[in-house]
């Protein structure tokens, strides 16, 4: 099964909105955007990948493009929220890697977010 699309509610780090999957080409180039509450969103074009061997999706969150230190890269795993309903409810468990100018700091890079399907 490969990634649904449409929108998932995400929380990362207790910082909640929606992860929105527009479409996921051939190639597993990922369309859409993530947006946080009181956040403008984060388009994901050129920058998001989904790998459905390993029902991975990977993409980067760039809050303000000119300044890298606020760029966030997001790592999750696809599964159904219950065994017996496979192509039910589903969702993605990971973490993100957070840099100075999101708050991450040289003790604390790695911070954990998770996203429903319904």
């Amino acid at each position: 099964m490969s990634l649904p699309t449409g929108a998932w509610k995400i929380n990362a780090n207790g910082f909640t909105g929606t992860l929105h999957v527009a479409g996921i080409d051939a190639a597993g180039n990922v369309a859409g955007n993530v947006h946080f509450v009181n956040e403008p969103a984060n388009d994901l074009g050129g920058v998001a990948f989904w790998d459905d061997t390993s029902k991975k999706l990977t993409f980067i969150r760039k809050i303000n493009p000119a300044d890298a230190s606020t760029f966030q890269i997001f790592t999750g795993y696809f599964y159904a929220t219950n065994h017996t309903t496979p192509n039910g409810p589903a969702d993605l468990s990971g973490s993100f890697e957070a840099f100075r100018g999101t708050g991450g700091t040289a003790h604390r890079v790695l911070y954990g977010w998770n996203a429903h399907h319904a």
